[in-house]
């Protein structure tokens, strides 16, 4: 039955060999597991799956910059605590009973003995800095709850035991505008419409209290509007509080005092300015009916000043220890280690962040998975973690790094940034490594697919009890069968990674969110076949400048590929054929004069080719000297500015002082022939060369035939030499069409693309850009990488599919 013959290949899919083995083929069973071996060793040595976490979540807390400060340092924590809390004249400042208690609970135990605090068994050794940041963590979120203070009688009450149903958010900074008249006041905002134009709109706001108002009046204008800029501070006078504001009306400031009430009336303060008390505030306040209160909530932003923990006592000990640990000669401390410890308590204070960064890096794949495994994940996905900047542990610094007028604080040791960027997952890199490990695979998967496919033939073979060839003969069979292929493989090998791995890299990318050269260090999507549509949706997002762009740029750069292939193809033709007639004398001397355009570098023509027809070019100095400035100017083509030309010779206009060949802004068809005039110098030589090479291999006793039977000289012209000319350069005509649909050096070292480059609008396309040079600007000049791809990848479709398809219809290639 086949069955059996089928499980044996299934055998060789999953352990390649194995199915050899059961046919009694040994040699070639090794053979295959040798391959399979090391398929698995590969993957296995380039892994981290047996590697074994020192502590929870290690793997992700090492992606954090800098490194721990290590158990051992906080080992020594609970002998040094002791040992200030013996010295210490004011044991109030060093004594911490929430970490007594805790240091019992883990079983750190101390005894008095003779009034110095011994540890027994080494204990101490318990207090891991793992648990130093559990217990640091608790100890922050106990003594730092959320409370609103009452700043009339500065009583301060529990958040979750208070009815905050009647708070209002006071709004202490920001502009508003007040309109005298109404007695109302306007909020600024801007948008942009659908033609990208900035709109100001003024909507009705409050004075004092941040909440929406019903049915808003707005205004497309602030004229007759007074300025108010409020300065976030508050003052206090006979238990009312009033807001300092800049008060700004006809460009004259002025200062003013305004009450904070909770009817939102415009209340200025007319009293003696000496008798205000300034009240000094740290977070967000709130209005009720009655009372005014300022609200506390660790780490929440306020005017621009993260609010911070309250102080632990524990934290005098930790920041003698540091101290300490600066001083100390060869210390390699660093302000990053620091900020890793503030940021992973950071993460113990909030699990949900916790999880989150961990879900991200501490992923399977990408830390532990072998290459081949790590590759096609890294394919699927291109990466999850994006990078983040984590800042809210600086609500931590007062009780880590500790005040300014701290009797111990890091501050001159430690120089803390605002935030810590942590590296996500680069997608670039990522998909490049990736393409390598799935190259790599297919590779082994040969010898997968082999080792399945022999399994189930010799199998077969047994069945129906036909002759099975040994071991030698069948490798000899395959050296003498496959030996072309066995000889190619290493040079396919190599092409694979050097060749095929790019083109698919690009294009991947196509279907990517990639853009901007922040993208090529960071985390990106595949986005689908969005940037293909953004091209045919010129209303919005991409397609409104990039879309439109497209069309406009392939539409010129299927003219370009016509004209410029045709205009050197039949010029060199013409060239050719007069070079061949009889009755030119010194021909060899007009041939050396007309090749000598392919001679010379074509970077080095088309940079003299730019000088030359610059605006005080030669070409226009000639024109000037031999008088046909003087013809263009009677003409009214040249001489004035494009603003004053009507009617036809719009089409016409050449310049306004010379003439601008190649930076004509506003007559694109101008410069655009000009290009193409150009570019003749530049490609007909080599038609020449190779058309009066073929021209000369015509059977001479065609044209004797022609002669004999009256052919006029055209007539021979187009009867014999133009189809047998062509029949030998059809392919080689259709090849240049694809070589110019790519000709990059002409555009970018003439013209650069202009005029019109750079403007967001268009896409960065310029006026002149065929599509591989505005596919260079978009990578090299502006970074924007996808739609560059997505270009390229249509570019070879349209140019490969025309291509082929002319190619076919040759009859050159049809003789074959």
């Amino acid at each position: 039955m086949k069955r059996k013959s089928y499980i044996k290949a299934g055998l060789s899919a999953i352990i390649w060999g194995l199915g050899q083995l059961f046919n009694k083929q040994y040699l070639k069973a090794l053979f295959f597991f040798a391959i399979f071996a090391l398929f698995i060793t590969v993957e296995l040595s380039t892994s981290n799956y047996f590697y074994e976490e020192k502590y929870e979540n290690e793997i992700a807390f090492n992606k954090i910059p800098g490194k721990d400060l290590g158990d051992s340092f906080f080992e020594q924590m609970p002998l040094v605590y002791y040992s200030y809390l013996n010295q210490a004249t004011d044991k109030e400042l060093v004594r911490n009973e929430h970490f007594e208690n805790y240091l019992n609970e883990l079983g750190v135990i101390f005894y008095d003995i003779n009034g110095v605090m011994t540890p027994i068994d080494n204990t101490e050794k318990l207090f891991t800095e793992q648990r130093a940041i559990e217990f640091l963590a608790k100890e922050f979120k106990s003594i730092s709850p959320l409370t609103y203070t009452n700043l009339r009688n500065h009583e301060v009450y529990l958040k979750d035991g208070l009815d905050t149903s009647s708070f209002v958010h006071v709004r202490t900074r920001g502009t508003i505008y007040y309109n005298e008249n109404n007695n109302k006041f306007y909020l600024e905002t801007t948008y942009e419409d659908e033609d990208r134009t900035t709109i100001r709109e003024y909507t009705e706001t409050n004075l004092i209290l941040n909440q929406p108002v019903e049915n808003p009046e707005k205004l497309n204008s602030k004229e007759g509007l007074i300025k108010f800029a409020k300065t976030d501070n508050v003052y206090k006078y006979n238990n009312d509080f009033y807001l300092k504001i800049e008060y700004d009306e006809k460009e004259k400031l002025e200062v003013k005092y305004i009450k904070i009430n909770y009817q939102n009336d415009l209340i200025y303060y007319n009293g003696d300015l000496d008798a205000l008390e300034k009240i000094t505030l740290t977070g967000p306040i709130y209005i009720n009916e009655t009372d005014l209160f300022e609200y506390y909530e660790p780490a929440l932003q306020q005017s621009g000043v993260r609010m911070q923990y309250k102080e632990s006592t524990i934290m005098y000990t930790f920041r003698r220890m540091m101290d300490q640990s600066f001083r100390t000669p060869g210390n390699n401390y660093r302000s990053q280690d620091i900020e890793k410890l503030l940021l992973k308590i950071h993460f113990e204070l909030n699990p949900e962040i916790k999880d989150d960064f961990v879900k991200y890096y501490n992923n399977f794949f990408y830390d532990k998975a072998g290459i081949f495994l790590k590759g096609y994940w890294s394919v699927a996905t291109l990466g999850v973690a994006k990078k983040q900047d984590y800042s809210s542990y600086m609500a931590l610094t007062n009780n880590i790094v500790g005040r300014r007028d701290a009797d111990y604080n890091l501050r001159e040791h430690v120089s803390l940034v605002e935030s810590t960027p942590i590296q996500g997952h680069i997608s670039t890199m990522l998909l490049i490594e990736g393409l390598i490990a799935v190259l790599l695979s297919f590779f082994f998967f040969i010898f997968m697919i082999w080792s399945v496919i022999d399994a189930f033939k010799v199998s077969e073979q047994i069945r129906e009890k036909e002759k099975v060839s040994s071991t030698k003969e069948y490798f000899k069979s395959v050296w003498d069968n496959g030996f072309e292929y066995i000889v190619l493989s290493p040079a396919l090998f190599v092409l694979a990674f050097i060749s095929i791995m790019p083109i698919l890299f690009g294009f991947i990318i196509a279907f990517t969110s990639i853009s901007g050269n922040q993208s090529m260090v960071d985390n990106f999507n595949y986005v689908g076949l969005k940037n293909f549509v953004a091209l045919f949706n010129f209303s919005s997002g991409l397609g409104a400048s990039f879309g439109k762009a497209f069309w406009n740029v392939l539409s010129w750069t299927i003219i370009w590929a016509i004209f410029s292939t045709f205009t050197v193809f039949f010029g060199g033709f013409i060239q050719a054929l007069i070079l061949n007639s009889e009755k030119i004398v010194f021909r060899k001397l007009w041939r050396t004069i007309l090749i000598l355009p392919w001679a010379i570098p074509a970077l080095l023509s088309q940079m003299v080719f730019s000088v030359m027809f610059k605006e005080t070019g030669f070409i226009n100095q000639l024109f000037r000297n031999i008088g046909l400035y003087d013809v263009f100017i009677k003409m009214g083509i040249l001489g004035k500015p494009f603003s004053e030309m009507t009617g036809i010779l719009k089409y016409f206009w050449l310049g306004n002082n010379n003439i601008q060949w190649f930076t004509n802004s506003f007559n694109i068809p101008f410069v655009k022939a000009t290009l193409i005039f150009v570019n003749i110098w530049l490609g007909f030589p080599y038609f020449m060369a190779l058309m009066t090479g073929i021209m000369t291999a015509i059977d001479k006793n065609l044209y004797e035939a022609a002669d004999i039977d009256g052919a006029t000289g055209m007539q021979k012209t187009m009867k014999i030499t133009v189809p047998l000319v062509l029949y030998s350069t059809a392919p080689i005509l259709i090849m240049t069409f694809s070589g110019n649909f790519n000709n990059f050096g002409v555009i970018y070292f003439i013209t650069g693309g202009g005029p019109n480059t750079g403007l967001a609008s268009r896409g960065y396309a310029g006026s002149t850009d065929i599509l591989i040079s505005w596919m260079y600007s978009l990578t090299v000049d502006y970074s924007i990488y996808n739609m560059a791809s997505v270009f390229s990848v249509l570019v070879f479709l349209v140019v490969g599919s025309v291509t082929a398809w002319n190619l076919s219809k040759t009859r050159a290639f049809q003789g074959d």
